[in-house]
């Protein structure tokens, strides 16, 4: 314990020995610092409020959702525990998952209580527009197509390539 405060006794009195240059030296420190601050709003707060996000969701996770799991399925939930959710991807073909491979809700359920207090209040009726009989409109006059006649152009005559012969290579006999 006596070493660890002679060390640090001695450290500051090298710091300051250049005549109270130790402020210049803390300044390199600073940059870190800034390094840290940046990584910590770019990366570490985002990542912790998604993580909290996906926790809510998978509390609020129950039987009806559709839902999409990490490997790509999409299914019906249909029985939630603990650790485990209960999947319904076909009719009566049911696949158990972890939980937290839930990766996002496509379409919830109403609860209960949502369901029992919108059947308790009346929809709004509306009044049916009174409409009246429409009255036929009147047909506008088409002009005739005045399109004077245009002179077609003569076919472009095809211009002939010129025809080049095969060259034929007599074999020579040789004599023998």
């Amino acid at each position: 314990m006596k070493s660890l405060i002679l060390a640090l006794i001695i450290g500051t009195q090298t710091l300051f020995a250049n005549g109270g240059s130790g402020m210049s030296d803390m300044m390199h420190f600073i940059p870190i610092g800034l390094v840290f601050v940046i990584f910590y709003f770019l990366l570490i707060r985002p990542q912790q409020k998604k993580a909290k996000a996906h926790q809510d969701m998978l509390k609020t996770l129950r039987s009806g959702d559709h839902v999409v799991t990490a490997g790509g399925i999409l299914g019906t939930v249909d029985k939630v525990s603990e650790n485990e959710v209960s999947v319904e991807i076909a009719n009566n073909v049911k696949v158990r998952v972890i939980k937290a491979t839930v990766t996002e809700v496509l379409s919830k359920t109403k609860s209960a209580a949502e369901a029992t207090k919108s059947a308790s209040t009346p929809a709004l009726k509306l009044a049916p527009k009174k409409v009246s009989p429409a009255k036929p409109k009147a047909k506008a006059k088409i002009a005739p197509n005045k399109v004077k006649p245009t002179k077609s152009k003569p076919a472009m005559k095809k211009i002939a390539k010129p025809v080049t012969k095969p060259v034929n290579k007599k074999k020579k006999k040789s004599k023998k």
